[in-house]
């Protein structure tokens, strides 16, 4: 494989703005995945590779890209080409310095995707046993519609590999992720009549100690050997209009990084619980975002055969826990075995210098490619416990 050629392709998609329409604070004309998804099939068509396109939502595409027997097992790598916003200076140019390629999207998820593009493309030129596909969600940053969208009414594979930034090390278990807003409500006087009133934000002062005080207790629970604890963070407050006036209403929005085996009924629980002791009233508006923990074995042949290969080459081959959350949720909740694996450091996403290391580019597209011709693959490749 060719890193010129690698980096090339992550240059030409990092600049193409795909800004998650979510983040409403960002120029209009950098929102939405529409025009990278025009590239990947315009990209797969020069290659002569297979590829459809999806509609999650209308110009919410999703493109599926694939090679190998339709009717072989089938491995999936699942790479999103929606992006947040940051204020990076020159976020749609690839810019290198020593070892590091900067850019807005560069670890996430563009360059993951890269890695997994160019092994597609180097498979599409052998013949093997794997149908290989590469899937590029929308919508991962903000809502998660594509990858509910894509599995398993368009594609059920039998092993999923999300293209995320681990370091080359294979992550078997992540944190999930609620989000939750809550509201409390007050009565809006003028400030110079303060007895008449019911300040909205003064309530959720007492909501936020209260959050504050139970997230401290859940750093003390008896961790997840890979994972630690349940984590809580009050992320925003929003509240009054102007200094003058008595608020009438404020809202917290919680951000609750779950084990797994908790449920949506578990993790709204927690909540209640942290806020039993509160004299204020409140509510819970919305539950804005859901993303179950991931706990796959170890012992699936599928994460065997790729420990087997990062040993070759003297990386670290054991499984890890992330306390971020991905999009395995969904094929892992459909029963599909699923990993987390890619290039790059989850520290420099969402960074205002986001990077990717330019070695690494290159090297989890071999290591995939390698994964994909180890053996003659069969179904069985993918349980827990093979037939």
């Amino acid at each position: 494989m060719d890193i010129k050629y690698a980096q090339e392709l992550l240059r030409e998609l990092v600049a193409i703005p795909s800004v998650n329409p979510g983040f409403t604070h960002a120029p209009s004309e950098t929102i939405g995945e529409e025009q990278i998804g025009a590239f990947l099939q315009c990209w797969a068509r020069d290659n002569g590779i297979f590829a459809q396109r999806f509609e999650a939502a209308k110009v919410r595409p999703c493109i599926l890209l694939e090679t190998g027997p339709k009717e072989g097992p089938a491995l999936l790598v699942s790479a999103h080409m929606d992006t947040v916003w940051t204020e990076m200076n020159a976020p749609f140019t690839l810019q290198e310095r020593d070892n590091d390629l900067y850019g807005l999207g560069a670890v996430d998820d563009k360059g993951p995707l890269v890695s997994a593009l160019c092994a597609l493309r180097e498979l599409n030129r052998i013949n093997i046993s794997l149908r290989f596909l590469v899937l590029a969600t929308c919508d991962e940053e903000f809502g998660l519609l594509g990858i509910r969208h894509m599995i398993p009414d368009h594609i059920r594979p039998d092993g999923v590999i999300i293209a995320e930034p681990t370091n080359l090390k294979i992550v078997t278990a992540h944190k999930g992720c609620n989000r939750f807003a809550i509201q409390t409500k007050g009565q809006r006087v003028h400030s110079s009549l303060v007895p008449a009133g019911e300040n909205a934000i003064y309530k959720a002062a007492e909501l936020v100690s209260a959050l504050k005080t139970y997230s401290a207790a859940l750093l003390r629970d008896p961790p997840h050997p890979l994972l630690g604890t349940n984590t809580l963070n009050v992320g925003v407050i929003q509240g009054g209009t102007q200094p003058n006036v008595v608020p009438d209403a404020c809202t917290l929005t919680l951000d609750f990084r779950s084990l797994p085996g908790e449920t949506p009924e578990s993790i709204r629980a927690h909540v209640t619980k942290a806020l039993a002791n509160c004299e204020a009233d409140y509510d819970i508006i919305e539950e804005a975002y859901e993303a179950p923990a991931l706990d796959t074995s170890p012992d699936i042949p599928m994460v065997k055969h790729l420990q087997k290969i990062l040993s070759a080459d003297g990386l670290d081959a054991e499984p890890h826990g992330v306390p971020f959350t991905t999009e395995s949720f969904r094929p892992a909740e459909c029963g599909i075995p699923t990993i987390v694996f890619g290039p790059g450091d989850i520290a420099a996403a969402h960074a205002i210098d986001e990077k990717i290391a330019k070695d690494q580019l290159l090297q989890a597209a071999e290591l995939l490619f390698r994964l994909a011709v180890s053996r003659n693959w069969q179904r069985s490749d993918f349980m827990t416990s093979p037939n």
